[in-house]
């Protein structure tokens, strides 16, 4: 259960979160829709502190933060239990495919050299690039790399994955091998909450779909109520230009 109460972020004088609430099941796949600025990305950023909430309450896990007095080792409890695919990779240069994924079980599992890299290989074999696994970055397509992202991702066994617009740095034609590892991740249940401008893979993938804008979840429910019968204006605004698209 993922559990976020109240949750406020600004940048300087822009409130770009302004008080989300929100409960995710264990299992569930959900999917963030809106427009660009609407808070999406800040709102992925906040759950794992890669940037800190101004104010609001977050639990995953079992493990609970209070953003007005959190404490470091809380910090380090929730990072534990979420991991994050970004949509530029964020892959080490300097390492290869398989170091990008044994990096993390090494340092903060404290896993065997061994250990880790049969973990790893184990991984690049479910996203389909085990014969990449000495490639560095820089001779692996975009899609590629992202397939490392998500193994890598995977490595930590992580309460839930957070997905930035995986997809929008990818050549179109690139788009769909990274879709297909992401639903097959939804097939096993794995918790996700996934940022994506993707509208027909939200709507296949998805267990519930939220619409936000200007920093508030503006509409919420099953794809087939938001995609269909959305409710509020602003919702039936943003698919119809989508799809003028």
């Amino acid at each position: 259960m993922i559990k976020i109460q109240n949750l406020h972020k600004r940048f300087g004088n822009n409130e770009v979160l302004k008080g989300i609430d929100l409960e995710i099941n264990h299992g569930e796949v959900v999917v963030v829709i809106g427009p660009s600025g609407s808070g999406k990305s800040t709102l992925l950023r906040c759950l794992n502190y890669l940037e800190t909430p101004d104010k609001g309450i977050l639990a995953i896990n079992g493990f609970q933060v209070n953003a007005e007095k959190v404490h470091k080792q809380e910090i380090r409890n929730i990072r534990k239990s979420s991991a994050m695919v970004f949509q530029s990779y964020n892959l080490f240069k300097n390492k290869t495919a398989l170091e990008n994924i044994t990096e993390a079980l090494t340092t903060v599992k404290k896993m065997s050299k061994s250990e880790a890299e049969t973990v790893g290989e184990a991984l690049l074999t479910q996203v389909g690039l085990l014969e990449k696994r000495n490639q560095y970055p820089s001779c692996l397509s975009g899609g590629q790399q992202q397939r490392i992202g998500i193994a890598r991702a995977m490595a930590v066994n992580p309460h839930v994955i957070l997905f930035d617009e995986p997809t929008s740095a990818l050549d179109p034609e690139l788009v769909g091998e990274v879709l297909s590892v992401i639903r097959s991740l939804a097939e096993k249940h794995m918790t996700m909450i996934i940022v994506t401008h993707e509208m027909g893979f939200a709507r296949e993938v998805a267990d519930r779909v939220i619409f936000m804008d200007h920093g508030v979840v503006v509409e919420q429910g099953t794809p087939d109520e938001i995609f269909c019968t959305p409710k509020h204006e602003r919702t039936q605004k943003f698919l119809k230009q989508i799809i003028e698209k």
